[in-house]
């Protein structure tokens, strides 16, 4: 059957003015510190070692050679990154950065999203899905309440979760069976929908941000939420992230958790050192933009840096703010938006054409 979309893969690289891209599924965007070792060496061995976090909670490696994918498979493959060739693309889970942590969860939705994903990966029809198809694991903390998904297992009672787009309640470990049917019977269409019409329970694609800062965990321990500025981190962050803690929550919203703290103030300290930020009024939040200039052969304005500029603008509160280098507005979030784009006549400061950044930058205010 062929690929019913060209979304990109650690296999199935994309094209990009920086070279190649390979984007590395992470099912609930748990990355424990050996595996963020392992993306930090392969992002230096096959490219340019940068990494981007992306809006489904997984990573992208920057700037590969074409023959990349081969040794990017063995290493991935030997790390436990790649448990299934045929799924590589489809193991889109999305799952709260506190998962198994949150007091305030009905259930264990860690332990919940790596059976999912050992059942998605267990049932070879599921290879066919669009690397756009989107799973997702909401554990009762209301974290992923409004994920972008096409099949949503919540929680609505401690041990129950319910398929959310048909309404069924079982038992909480009946819960990956009941998706992975779900996802059959998607197929079963044979329509080459990619994915899923949104379903009448809640507004698909409309979740809170995760707040930056200390989260005390069920077990009286600490987890530390970081922004990662416009998602972007190099091989030398992602390793001094690795000796921070045990394991690294990668989110939708580009922000970094560290789970099971000991040392609060300290770790915190080595996060601000790294870049990151936690303070929640950063003008950081809420910001982002495409890949820009040097990335992407449309890109007609360097919008990372215009970000860095107009950050320092912004003021607690603000709306959400999309930078985007051409007319495609690509990675524009759902949403209410505030969309600044570069045009053929200027560019477009949500709704209003101003010649160049400072008077994008006045227009905004």
């Amino acid at each position: 059957m062929a690929d019913p979309d060209r979304c990109p893969g650690s296999l199935r690289l994309h094209e990009a003015a920086d070279g190649w891209l390979a984007r590395v599924r992470i099912p609930g965007g748990r990355v424990s510190s050996n595996d963020a070792r392992v993306l930090a060496d392969a992002a230096e061995a096959c490219g340019s070692g940068l990494i981007d976090l992306t809006s489904r909670a997984n990573v992208q490696l920057r700037g590969l050679g074409a023959d990349a994918a081969p040794a990017l498979s063995r290493t991935l493959t030997g790390a436990g990154l790649l448990p299934s060739r045929p799924h590589e693309r489809v193991r889109n889970v999305l799952a709260s950065p506190l998962a198994g942590r949150d007091p305030r969860a009905l259930v264990d939705g860690a332990l919940l999203t790596a059976a999912l994903d050992r059942a998605i990966c267990a049932a070879p029809e599921l290879a066919a899905l669009s690397g756009r198809f989107q799973f997702a694991v909401e554990d009762g903390s209301g974290l992923m309440a409004g994920a972008d998904a096409d099949i949503l297992l919540a929680a609505v009672a401690p041990g129950e979760v319910e398929l959310v787009r048909t309404g069924e309640r079982m038992d909480v470990t009946a819960g990956p069976v009941a998706a992975v049917a779900a996802a059959r019977a998607f197929l079963a269409r044979g329509d080459g929908a990619w994915r899923m019409p949104p379903h009448r329970v809640g507004k698909r694609g409309h979740m809170t941000p995760m707040a930056t800062g200390s989260f005390l965990q069920a077990d009286g321990r600490v987890a530390i939420t970081a922004l990662v500025p416009l998602g972007r981190l190099d091989a030398a962050q992602l390793r001094r992230l690795a000796a921070l803690a045990p394991e690294i929550r990668v989110s939708p919203w580009r922000t970094v958790t560290l789970v099971d703290i000991a040392a609060e103030v300290e770790t915190a300290a080595a996060l601000l050192d790294l870049g990151l930020i936690l303070d929640p009024d950063s003008g950081w939040r809420g910001l982002t933009a495409c890949a820009g200039v040097g990335a992407c052969p449309r890109a007609r304005l360097d919008v990372r840096a215009a970000a860095r500029t107009r950050a320092a603008h912004r003021r607690p509160g603000d709306p959400a703010e999309h930078w985007s280098a051409c007319p495609r507005r690509c990675g524009l979030p759902r949403g209410d938006v505030r969309a600044v784009t570069q045009t053929d006549t200027g560019i477009d400061a949500d709704g209003h054409i101003v010649p160049d950044l400072p008077a994008a930058v006045e227009a905004l205010a």
